[in-house]
């Protein structure tokens, strides 16, 4: 790895990893915990719980935590861009708990618990950005791996000796949120960083105008990703809501690995905006992001029938059904969202404010007509469909206003391997036979693609 973009870009990467890992792996490897310990339904509802609180998040934040990232990047006034990112966290918080009865009123589980969960949430991801793009990595990493370590030891006592259910995972929530944010503020001492004189209105008004274009971007995202689990739980019921929920949880390996290199290619991205190799830099990653992501996706594909056979209790094992289509939305979410870096690199908000709805409204489209047809794997496909335009539609922007990206052709090979291996699955009933033809694509692909990944390490 010669060029000095590419180590840094790895070596934030493998820093973020530790960051993201430790809670992502928690709540993948606590599957099965949660499978014997709660019905499908109960499941069911907490994926409720969290998909609600993603979804409510840049709403009370006004997604002030991504401008804090993006100007603490500038390295220029950072004191300001903290003090007013608080304040107009702390108002969200405060807000927060005044909608206590609101939640109540929609039949949200525990809303005082809920409340709390979401409201320590705005201030953790706040805090998270600041210390990311300021120069706290290692803090930022091992908030990670206490929010995990805090988060996995709750959930075994409340779930497993108190049997607390739904109630036991949301203050295991609570407690692992209060204490992340209780480091954070200790660790990279918060305090000293915030100067009360720079508070301004004028300044917040310039970090809200970067910020309050992601807020429609950030629900009509969640909306493609994640209000198909409203459908789901309008025409198919909370037990199908359930092994959605499970079937989620193997899309969510892919998102995970994405998610922590997202984090180290949104800072590469700001600082190469304006170098005179983007294109090729920009090109060179995203061609080796899909692949990855495309390989990864199918590994997971080739042995998903082996692996919940023993991962989930036997009453989720038909959740294996339903992962394909949702491997495939998270490829082209991922692919998107990388497309998406570029906007915010250019400070270009509101264009990805309208690509987002367009995929909304495809995905809105698709689940009202797909789920009562197909059921849950309904929602994959409309997933899908509905991310595609999302990445056909940036890339197209991308190319016309900013840099000009290349797409490699090998790609459609890959893409043909996938779906070759999900067609194995759905034809072939034999689990041991399905596995091992499956399996031999995968070593197949990755074989075609070494030679790329070579010449890639050698840049």
């Amino acid at each position: 790895m010669k060029n000095q973009k590419y180590k840094k870009l790895f070596s934030n990467t493998a820093l973020f990893a530790i960051a993201n890992m430790g809670t992502k792996l928690v709540q993948f490897i606590l599957v099965p915990l949660y499978t014997y310990t709660m019905s499908k339904a109960q499941y069911g509802t907490v994926d409720i719980v969290l998909t609600t609180i993603n979804m409510l998040l840049p709403l009370f934040a006004l997604s002030i935590a991504d401008a804090v990232f993006r100007y603490t990047m500038d390295k220029r006034e950072i004191s300001s861009v903290l003090v007013n990112g608080l304040m107009v966290t702390f108002i969200g918080s405060v807000a927060v708990f005044l909608c206590i009865p609101l939640f109540g009123l929609f039949k949200i589980a525990y809303p005082s618990l809920f409340a709390i969960s979401l409201s320590l949430t705005l201030f953790m991801t706040l805090f998270q950005n600041f210390a990311r793009a300021a120069g706290f990595e290692k803090q930022f990493a091992l908030s990670g791996v206490i929010n995990a370590l805090v988060l996995s030891s709750l959930n075994i006592l409340f779930l497993v000796y108190f049997k607390l259910a739904v109630q036991g995972y949301m203050l295991s929530m609570v407690i692992a949120y209060l204490l992340t944010d209780v480091y954070l503020i200790v660790s990279i001492k918060l305090w000293r960083q915030v100067d009360v004189k720079s508070l301004s209105w004028s300044k917040t008004k310039e970090y809200l105008s970067y910020s309050i274009p992601l807020i429609p971007n950030a629900f009509s995202w969640w909306f493609t990703n994640d209000a198909n689990r409203y459908f789901i739980l309008l025409f198919v019921g909370a037990s199908g809501n359930g092994l959605y929920a499970v079937a989620n949880k193997i899309p969510s390996i892919l998102t995970m690995i994405y998610n922590i290199f997202a984090q180290a290619w949104q800072m590469s991205a700001v600082e190469e905006f304006h170098s005179e190799k983007n294109g090729e830099f920009y090109s060179n990653v995203l061609n080796g992001s899909i692949r990855i992501l495309v390989i990864i996706a199918c590994g997971l594909l080739a042995v998903i029938k082996p692996f919940m056979s023993v991962f989930v209790s036997p009453s989720y094992f038909s959740a294996w059904k339903f992962v394909s289509f949702l491997l495939l939305a998270a490829i082209f979410s991922n692919a998107s969202a990388f497309l998406g870096t570029i906007f915010l690199a250019a400070k270009k908000t509101r264009s990805i404010m309208s690509t987002t709805i367009i995929g909304m409204v495809v995905n809105l489209f698709f689940n009202l007509l797909l789920i009562p047809k197909f059921g849950v794997n309904g929602a994959g496909i409309g997933s899908s469909l509905g991310f595609l335009l999302v990445c056909i539609t940036r890339y197209v922007m991308v190319n016309k206003r900013f840099v000009k990206l290349t797409l490699e052709k090998g790609l459609i090979y890959l893409f043909l391997g996938f779906f070759a291996i999900m067609m194995v699955n759905f034809t072939i009933s034999s689990m041991l036979l399905s596995s091992i033809t499956n399996v031999v694509i995968t070593i197949v692909l990755i074989g075609l693609q070494a030679k790329y990944f070579y010449k890639f390490i050698r840049k």
